[in-house]
């Protein structure tokens, strides 16, 4: 089996123009999440994609999915947990008592406000994450990055070459992430702020497949702009 799973449990406070997590601000008719969703079912190798949700937007999302995803047959949205690694656990829990774990399952963590991820990010991740058990989406970082302890002056500049801007989704075999995830202490659960740091604290190789531009994360109210811009909404 191939899951696609969607963290959709954010508040989204860097975005000032609106009141609604920016998961669910509504652009060309559907929440971005939708949009989101519908890039994902176009991967017919998915068999189920599950979305963790706010509990507050369960129902809402769920008429949405019926309205406008592309595949609702394929969706499950359940609720997910307080912090990211929580909502990952409130997935793969539902997994294993919907379906049970297979020694070759995959799972694709692709975050909801990344509504422009390409086919070939997600098949690429899909075949990697089968082949080696863990991979995450990336570029090189175009910009010179400047390394900063307490944020006034510049203590380093690492090297560029080997820097790289990690974009979602993380993508694992299934059981050993389950078995990554139950490995994991209290306080590591805390310090992940990205799902492949469950590999650098159990040791894991994780490896990278090339990114795209367009896969953008939806931060600010700059982003959300671009997102409106290149979905043809006027501002």
């Amino acid at each position: 089996m191939i899951y696609g799973a969607m963290l959709a449990g954010g508040s989204g406070t860097r975005v000032k123009s609106s009141d609604v997590p920016k998961q669910f601000i509504e652009i060309g008719g559907a929440p971005v999440i939708i949009h989101t969703l519908n890039n994902m079912l176009k991967v017919e190798r998915f068999d189920l994609i599950y979305i963790a949700c706010r509990e507050d937007y369960i129902e809402y999302l769920k008429k949405a999915a019926a309205e406008h995803a592309s595949h609702p047959e394929k969706v499950r949205i359940i609720a997910g947990g307080k912090e990211r690694m929580d909502s990952i656990r409130c997935v793969t829990d539902a997994i294993e008592r919907d379906n049970g774990i297979g020694e070759e399952d995959v799972i694709v963590i692709h975050d909801a406000v990344r509504p422009f991820v390409t086919e070939k990010i997600l098949n690429d991740s899909i075949d990697c994450a089968a082949k080696y058990g863990a991979c995450v989406c990336g570029l090189p970082c175009a910009d010179t990055i400047l390394h900063s302890v307490k944020g006034g002056v510049v203590d380093d500049i690492p090297a560029r070459s080997e820097l790289f801007c990690g974009q979602a989704p993380d993508s694992f075999r299934l059981h050993h992430f389950i078995k990554m995830q139950e490995n994991l202490t209290p306080e590591q659960k805390e310090k992940i702020t990205g799902t492949s740091q469950i590999c650098t604290m159990n040791g894991q190789p994780i490896y990278i497949i090339e990114g795209d531009a367009i896969n953008f994360k939806i931060t600010t109210d700059s982003d959300l702009l671009m997102v409106r811009t290149l979905m043809g909404e006027k501002a």
